[in-house]
């Protein structure tokens, strides 16, 4: 005997399927009134105790099969049809499976021959599947459909010798004029069933009482748990629940913190939501909101799967965590859903939001979650002739997916706000400028996401970059024909195709194709099974010389972000293309693996700086009566430090700043990086009573943004000057000046701000055509 593997490579191939579906019975005793009964909850008064038969079904031109288990495999599958799952990669949940069997009903058989009430007599009576069909319900039953090969000596493995496929049926049909009856099975995602359940689901909680806007003690109703509530919604107000009183009685209380104030998540510290305290009547609901905070992508998605009723032994846990690890490892979710939605949206806007696949592997029974990223290396090459029929494959675009440039809004500051753009205050956009050029498209061609309140500023740029990079070319679908022998990959896949029929450049056959496996459909036919394939194929992202164009200010940017975090050592060449850069640390180059490598060339006079520190504020004084003295109420304060125009974070980093490059595109650099400086101290006071005066404040430091000039402190008497707002970081380096140390006043400067910090890299090489000097200023960084 041999699995279903290890007979996979024969030449000549026998096959068969055998149908099985688990039914809920009872095998003791069984009445209806007086009468005996025919041993399924349906047709007897006892109580049903979790018993299960399995039931057996098989082509009719299958081989003799012999019984499994005692029961026998019914030889009556007259055609079986089969809508595999297929994944959607940028559009969120893939499509759902599904499986319809139709059987050639017969007579002299019973399904429960075992049963009190069945004799000779009633198992000639009707049909077989006529008295299967009264005596059970047929939706949500786990269903199996086995695919099985004759092996070349002719023996048959009913235990071992199968790959299963697995469903859950929905129902049995008669087809009234040809007597054939149909079970049709679903996709086991169904369960979740999508338009027809709701996330989070509703409790019916409401208010015994008005309350005013003041209150902290909410008196709600007497039949809803709110043991476990953390926030509860009141119309448009959020309240945090600090404690629960007489919960689950008639005096039942939420007592909650003060109203109005915004809600921060109490793991992670993060803002939640921004509210407005409001009073509100009795009768108004009281909604409990899930909460997420610092939760991750598969924690989230597997809360809202197991509310929707699908069993968590088919949520790959393990599996999932480590998905999620390697290609969004930096994003947590920090919010609270508020309010009911279909499961359909809500696991579409996770989906949609970080760009993941979720499908149910019928093959491996368990939901499969994977990301989409142009950085999946392949697990298997494809060639035609072979894995791919001859002259099977077609090449289809699929244009509506195809985008240059990708914008989400997000940041919504109060979730119960409508969803329009005005709820939104920040937005992230990236784009590829080379292919709106004349030479490739033109113009740009735009994706435009939903509004997404699950995403913050890392998760947003992540989504538009991979986007862009995954679709910037138009992606075609790939259909063909495998053979079943050949069929050694699997759905959501990402393989190489080496076809005859593609040509490359040079006009020779490509072999650097690369396609995710996006369905896998069996055929059923009398002669066996062959199965229709399709892939999505899309430009990868090579490991050496990917060029990431920057033509916008620059401000926070994360390189790591901006490359798709790849989870493999990679070398990118970064073309910063005009324009400048701005932020406290402008540029980083975020969380590469070690063994990467950053390239940065800054052509067409690049501006790279930072922001300069702020001043520090003034000493505050009074005079006391009593004691005839000045009396300080707060010292003089420290200037702050200037910021950092990139940190290498220990990734080895090459950066042209004139002369020549390795790019073939930009082969002439010609930029510059400025360390901002330091802000001044605060000033000490001035004078003495009656004429004192408080302490200037410190004049911020150079750079872009500048830092803001310092306080004056405050004084009963004559009040100081604010400080000066350092020089809006000029090319002439007025104010002063980039890379200098805040002056000392009545408190210490800031430090200087940083052109490159190493921060652990091995090495940071900086290149020039013998002009470095004007081009550079280190301040306080490590070059």
């Amino acid at each position: 005997m041999a699995t279903f593997e290890a007979t996979r490579n024969m030449r000549v191939q026998r096959h068969f399927e055998v149908f099985e579906i688990d039914m809920p019975v009872i095998t003791g005793a069984c009445t209806i009134g007086s009468a005996q009964g025919f041993g399924t909850p349906l047709t007897c008064d006892q109580a049903w105790t979790g018993e299960y038969k399995t039931y057996y079904f098989t082509n009719e031109n299958a081989p003799i099969l012999p019984s499994i288990n005692g029961e026998p495999i019914w030889r009556c599958i007259k055609s079986i049809k089969e809508t595999a799952t297929e994944l959607k990669p940028g559009r969120g949940l893939s499509g759902r499976g599904s499986l319809n069997i139709t059987f050639t009903d017969f007579t002299g058989q019973d399904p429960n021959p075992y049963a009190p009430a069945v004799d000779d007599v009633v198992k000639q009576q009707g049909t077989y599947f006529g008295k299967y069909d009264a005596r059970q319900i047929f939706e949500n039953r786990q269903s199996r459909l086995k695919l099985y090969r004759v092996e070349e000596d002719g023996s048959i493995d009913l235990v071992n010798g199968a790959e299963t496929r697995s469903y859950i049926s929905n129902a049995l049909k008669l087809n009234s004029s040809s007597g054939d009856w149909t079970v049709e099975c679903k996709d086991v995602l169904s369960v979740a069933n999508l338009n027809e359940k709701s996330w989070p689901i509703a409790t019916g909680g409401f208010l015994r009482l008005d309350v005013d806007d003041t209150v902290t003690a909410i008196p709600v109703d007497d039949f809803t748990d709110y043991s476990s509530a953390i926030v509860v919604r009141i119309g448009e107000e959020f309240l945090k629940v600090v404690s629960v009183t007489d919960n689950l009685t008639a005096t039942a209380v939420l007592n909650v913190s003060t109203r109005g104030v915004p809600i921060d998540g109490p793991v992670s510290g993060v803002r939640i939501t921004s509210t407005i305290r409001d009073e509100h009547d009795a009768g108004d609901e009281v909604f409990i909101c899930s909460l997420s905070d610092d939760e991750t992508i598969d924690e989230l998605i597997t809360k809202i799967l197991v509310d929707s009723d699908v069993d968590i032994s088919l949520i790959p846990a393990a599996e999932w965590a480590a998905e999620v690890q390697e290609w969004h490892a930096t994003d947590k979710i920090n919010t609270l859903h508020s309010e009911s939605e279909s499961v359909n949206d809500v696991l579409n806007r996770v989906l949609t939001g970080f760009l993941m696949d979720l499908w149910f592997s019928t093959t491996e029974n368990k939901i499969k979650l994977s990301a989409i990223s142009v950085w999946k290396e392949s697990s298997a090459a494809l060639i035609e002739g072979k894995e791919i029929n001859s002259y099977t494959l077609k090449k289809n675009p699929e244009d509506s997916l195809r985008a240059s440039r990708a914008l989400v809004l997000y940041d919504k500051q109060f979730l119960s706000a409508n969803d329009d753009v005005e709820s939104y205050k920040r937005a992230s956009q990236f784009s590829d400028p080379q292919l709106a050029t004349p030479q490739f498209f033109g113009k740009h061609k735009d994706k435009q996401f939903d509004n997404n309140f699950l995403l913050n500023e890392e998760s947003a740029n992540l989504l538009t970059q991979r986007y862009v990079s995954r679709f910037k070319f138009t992606p075609y679908i790939r259909p063909w024909t495998t053979e079943e022998r050949f069929l050694t990959f699997k759905t959501g896949d990402v393989i190489d195709i080496s076809a005859e029929s593609e040509q490359s450049f040079d006009g020779l056959a490509s072999d650097n194709l690369r396609a995710q496996i996006t369905k896998i459909n069996p055929k059923y036919t009398n002669s066996g099974r062959y199965y229709d394939v399709t892939a999505m194929t899309y430009e990868p992202a090579f490991n050496t010389g990917t060029e990431i164009i920057l033509t916008s200010t620059l401000t926070s940017i994360n390189l790591f972000t901006l490359a798709g975090a790849p989870s493999q050592d990679v070398e990118i060449v970064y073309i910063l293309d005009g324009g400048r850069s701005q932020g406290n640390v402008s540029i980083r180059a975020g969380a590469f693996t070690a063994g990467s490598k950053i390239i940065i060339i800054m052509v067409n006079g690049f501006d790279g700086q930072a922001s300069g520190g702020n001043g520090g504020r003034g000493e505050s004084i009074l005079w006391d009566q009593e004691s005839g003295s000045i009396i300080v109420t707060g010292p003089p304060q420290n200037g702050q430090n200037g910021g950092t125009v990139y940190d290498a974070q220990g990734i080895d980093t090459d950066i042209y700043f004139s002369g020549a490059t390795p790019s073939t595109s930009y082969p002439i650099a010609n930029g510059f990086m400025r360390a901002p400086s330091g802000g001044d101290g605060g000033f000490s006071y001035t004078g003495i009573n009656p004429n004192f005066v408080s302490g200037d404040g410190g004049n911020g430091g150079d750079g872009r943004l500048p830092g803001s000039g310092g306080n004056p402190g405050d004084a009963e008497g004559s009040r100081a000057s604010q400080g000066v707002a350092g020089t809006n970081g000029e090319v002439d380096g007025t104010g002063t000046g980039w890379g200098n140390a805040g002056t000392n006043n009545g408190a210490s400067g800031g430090a200087a701000g940083s052109g490159i910090l190493d921060s652990g890299a091995t090495t940071v090489n900086l290149f020039a055509d013998g002009d470095l000097a004007t081009r550079y200023i280190n301040g306080n960084g490590n070059h």
